[in-house]
């Protein structure tokens, strides 16, 4: 474990916890663990205003309008930017992508109200300034998605950003200025939690979610951070540390006097050093850092008073300095062994990723075929069915009937029948057969006007009835 600590003095004091904490708590007698200083570094010409740390990388902001970053991981200076903003830089936040070990982007935020957008590592390039706040901005946070980022300031508002297409999306005006906003990781940063005064306001990301609930506090609360299991760590004004449940809003512990003066600030431990346990480093504007288990002190305490803050405290250092700020990062072997298995977890991601692309390139290319396939046996259908189409018109609109007598031949005797003097072929088509039908009619009908013919001539009267009266 690494920690940092800015201080009023300019100063960035370095601190690795020395020995190993006894995972056991049953264990009394264990020598207790030390915080060794391992650099103390003139980070700013004036007071060093923030701190943070993502991977292998940290920046301090001080009011000497610079941005100080630093290599933890091969223990490198790697210089000054400037900022955009006039005046101290007094918020600082990293964006580490999902699966990845170092950030790819850093905001800052100024005392004239501006935040800018840094490409984090490489040429540290600012990509975007805006205009957030219309004072100091007091603190930032950005989503895990990368998509959207959190600002308050000394105007006592409220900013969301988009930070795709740069710009503020909702703005809310408090009550009180608010001290920090820091997004919730574990549910994927559905809440977000806010710091004004004495409450610590939780509340959902979605409009109408709304407040989920308050962290109430005797006094003012300074410093808050996220902790795993769903919890809160606050520390005020009169010295005292809680944890809180962020679900329900229960106090969970209370150690009233974990340092004489105010809890100016804190950080959790990474869990590459914490062994599973919730470690936290406190620090105070008295000077000294502490570092708690607060899993042993739930354990052991009653969740007010001390709370087991006799037994809970693994460690203490006096700085001799007013701390103002603190960041906890990995050792640099833990450095090296994360990040070496977050790029093999992006290659393998890779790989997966190319073979699912090959397999759709697979798949387009066998969509045509197929479709070619498709065509090639509608096509023989349709040609089949044109074929047989011409067949029919051929032979008369339908399919052909068997032939009936050629000439000079006889057709069968079993397939003739004579009806009223007229041929029928039993197996002719439908058309012939109407044809027959027609002229049959047509017979009988010239042979019944014949016949009344020949009863009108025999009969002379009957024709005067129907038609003109003879001549006289």
């Amino acid at each position: 474990m690494a920690l940092l600590a800015g201080s009023y003095e300019r100063f960035l004091f370095g601190y690795q916890l020395d020995g190993q904490v006894e995972p056991d708590a049953a264990v009394e007698q264990a020598e207790k663990p030390g915080l060794q200083r391992t650099f103390t570094h003139a980070a700013h010409k004036g007071v060093v205003k923030c701190v943070a740390t993502a991977g292998q990388y940290a920046a301090t902001g001080g009011a000497d309008d610079l941005i100080h970053l630093f290599d933890l991981k091969n223990d490198k200076d790697l210089g000054f930017l400037m900022s955009p903003g006039e005046g101290a830089v007094t918020a600082l936040a990293f964006f580490t992508p999902a699966g990845a070990y170092n950030p790819t982007h850093m905001l800052s935020g100024s005392a004239d109200g501006s935040m800018s957008v840094w490409q984090a590592g490489g040429g540290w390039e600012c990509m975007k300034t805006l205009r957030a706040h219309r004072k100091e901005v007091a603190a930032i946070c950005v989503h895990p998605s990368g998509l959207i980022a959190l600002s308050v300031g000394r105007d006592s508002c409220l900013r969301m950003w988009d930070l795709v297409k740069g710009r503020c999306t909702f703005t809310a005006k408090l009550e009180v200025e608010a001290e920090a906003v820091e997004f919730s990781t574990e549910d994927g940063g559905t809440r977000y939690a806010l710091l004004c005064g004495t409450r610590i306001t939780l509340h959902g990301v979605q409009g109408e979610e709304g407040l989920l609930c308050t962290l109430d506090h005797p006094r003012r609360a300074l410093c808050m951070a996220w902790a795993p299991g769903n919890k809160i760590v606050s520390g005020s004004e009169d010295g005292s540390l809680r944890l809180w449940d962020a679900q329900s809003g229960v106090e969970l512990l209370c150690i009233g006097r974990a340092h004489t003066s105010r809890v100016r600030t804190l950080a959790l431990l990474p869990a590459s050093s914490s062994d599973g346990r919730l470690l936290v480093a406190t620090g105070s504007s008295d000077g000294s850092i502490k570092l708690w288990d607060l899993t042993k002190a739930a354990a052991a305490g009653a969740p007010s008073g001390d709370g087991g803050g006799s037994t809970a405290c693994l460690a203490e250092v006096h700085t001799r300095a007013r701390l103002t700020c603190m960041a906890a990062a990995d050792l640099p072997e833990a450095m090296q062994q994360l990040s070496q298995a977050a790029a093999q977890a992006r290659s393998q991601a890779a790989k997966q990723q190319q073979q699912a692309g090959k397999r759709k390139a697979e798949v387009a290319a066998a969509g045509p075929q197929k479709k070619n396939g498709k065509r090639a046996r509608a096509g023989a259908q349709q040609q089949q069915q044109q074929q047989t189409a011409s067949q029919a018109v051929a032979g008369g609109g339908k399919p052909k009937a068997k032939p009936a007598a050629a000439k000079g031949q006889s057709a069968p005797a079993d397939s003739v029948v004579v009806h009223d003097g007229v041929v029928e072929f039993l197996d002719a088509p439908p058309k012939q057969q109407q044809q027959q039908q027609k002229k049959q009619k047509k017979k009988k009908a010239q042979a019944a006007s014949q016949q009344g013919k020949q009863l009108a001539a025999s009969k002379p009267g009957l024709a005067a009835k129907g038609g003109k009266r003879p001549a006289a």
